[in-house]
């Protein structure tokens, strides 16, 4: 059996460790923050207030689409590729292109 000393430096040990748990997950949830704020900190700088809701509207509706376009946008961003800011009309298009893309149809001929 073990002696009292031993399970008080175990009892010590798992608290250290729940604890370096603990510490880690919070860095990691700042660092989700950090890279949220950053995306829409960029996002604000290329699109317009209606485009804005726009796409907040999409992601309510389709997250991962939203995803897709955000990181779309950032990426035109970052390239130089913006001159000016998108608009609404100018969101629906690149929406439609990049939904497009997702519903390509692949038919498979047996000969």
């Amino acid at each position: 059996m073990m002696d009292r000393e031993e399970i008080e430096r175990i009892k010590e040990q798992k608290k250290r460790e729940l604890q370096e748990n603990k510490d880690n997950s919070s860095r990691e949830r700042e660092m989700e923050e950090e890279l949220e704020r950053r995306r829409k900190q960029a996002l604000r700088k290329v699109l317009t207030k209606d485009a804005r809701e726009r796409l907040s509207r999409v992601k309510l509706a389709n997250r991962q689409m939203a995803q897709q376009l955000e990181t779309y946008l950032i990426q035109l961003s970052q390239s130089g590729q913006l001159r000016d800011k998108i608009d609404g009309d100018k969101l629906k298009s690149i929406l439609k292109s990049i939904k497009n893309e997702q519903e390509r149809d692949w038919n498979i001929k047996r000969r």
